[in-house]
Formats: structure tokens, sequence, C-alpha cells
């Protein structure tokens, strides 16, 4: 049951980014936008964060939270199940 729970939550959230940037909106730009200007306010306190974004802004890593996120919980859970079975 946990690992439904878990699978709706993300749904639930891709959803939620998706209704709040509207019809013709990119919730990822819009986000990579806003974390882009917070890390030029406060980029030095968070190094690694600074470094990632950058990267993947270069890589055009957008578009891919759906995809992204249910393969890293369903790998968790494959992993889980392994771990189980021994």
């Amino acid at each position: 049951m946990d690992a439904a729970v878990l699978l709706v939550g993300h749904v639930r959230g891709i959803t939620q980014q998706a209704r709040a940037a509207g019809p013709a909106g990119n919730p990822e730009a819009q986000l990579g936008t806003f974390l882009g200007d917070l890390m030029k306010v406060h980029g030095e306190r968070f190094p690694a964060l600074t470094a990632a974004l950058a990267s993947a802004a270069r890589s055009d890593g957008q578009d891919q939270a759906w995809e992204f996120g249910l393969q890293r919980i369903l790998d968790g859970l494959a992993a889980l199940v392994d771990q189980r079975a021994r």
C-alpha cells in the first residue's frame, strides 16, 4: 500500500505543477527560472545546487520530471523488493 501512495504522490505533484503553470505554461521551465533567479542571489551558499542547475540548463534537462521521478521510485521499490527477498 505504501508503494501505491508513493506513486500517487508523484502523479499528484506533477499534475499540480502542470495545473499551476496553466494550459500554455511549462512548469519545469517556470521552476527553472525561479530557481535560477534564486541562485543568482544565494548561489554561493549552495554551490552543488548551483552547479546542478547549470548542468541541467546546458543539457536541456527540462520536461523530464515525470519520467525521472517515476524511474527513481521504481528503482527504489525494486531495491526494496530485492532486499526483502533475501
